[in-house]
């Protein structure tokens, strides 16, 4: 487990959701503050709101690769396909290393001995971190 996958496990202790663990362990680097991050991030646990959507780990990969990306003039079409390409990239990553990447899927994977939420907040925030070049 890398710096931010811990960082992300000890967020998660505080009883921050997925999402926001993930988000809050990029706080310094993104430069918001972390009551701003943490309202941004705040819906998006257990797959939008315990919808069992799109996994908050992986939601927390595209804020955190979003914030620290170069995307931000929307009629740079470059800087757009290579953000959208990143987080792409990351999402097939955290499916190939984890099966799925919706939450509704990940919890039934735990049932049957699949990784913990500490687990995939860990990979999610270590992979954004290695693909944005912090590790």
């Amino acid at each position: 487990m890398g710096k931010y996958g811990e960082k992300a496990v000890k967020l998660h202790d505080e009883k921050y959701n997925c999402c926001q663990s993930v988000v809050l362990a990029f706080e310094e680097e993104i430069g918001v503050d972390r009551d701003t991050l943490a309202n941004l991030s705040a819906n998006l646990g257990g797959g939008l709101g315990y919808a069992g959507e799109v996994c908050g780990a992986v939601s927390g990969m595209a804020i955190v690769s979003g914030f620290l990306g170069g995307w931000k003039d929307p009629k740079d079409q470059e800087s757009k396909k290579i953000s959208y390409d990143t987080i792409k990239e990351l999402v097939e990553e955290f499916r190939d290393e984890n099966n799925f990447s919706r939450c509704d899927e990940l919890r039934e994977q735990r049932k049957a001995g699949g990784s913990t939420c500490a687990e995939l907040m860990s990979c999610a925030a270590d992979m954004v971190a290695k693909k944005m070049g912090l590790e």
